[in-house]
């Protein structure tokens, strides 16, 4: 049986150690990210109304900003995670690292002052 022609470079080959840590990295951070947009959004919603029938008097919520980015970021996360089965190992690595560092820094703006 004749083999067959090489494909693009970083493509067919399975994916290293560390492009899997990533992978599991990122994954984790975008599940997360998302997890804690949704139930941010029900805060937003929620809280106000909730906290001022309960006599613990007004409540803003998280603020849209903080809401909005966690959603995003973690959606984008999601996509990244569910079509990087279909990158080469770079652009795979690279997109892991893009959805690190966004929730990382997503995660640093809206919860440290």
């Amino acid at each position: 049986m004749p083999d067959a022609p090489p494909g693009p470079p970083g493509i067919g080959e399975g994916p290293g150690p560390f492009v899997r840590v990533l992978d599991v990295l990122a994954g984790l951070l975008a599940a997360g990210t998302l997890v804690l947009g949704v139930l941010l959004l029900a805060a937003q919603l929620i809280a106000p109304s909730a906290l001022t029938m309960a006599g613990w008097g007004p409540a803003t919520g998280p603020g849209w900003p903080r809401v909005v980015a966690h959603l995003t970021v973690g959606a984008g996360g999601e996509l990244v995670v569910r079509l990087r089965g279909r990158m080469a190992r770079p652009a795979r690595a690279a997109a892991d690292v893009m959805v690190v560092v966004a929730a990382a820094v997503t995660i640093g703006w809206a919860w440290w002052p």
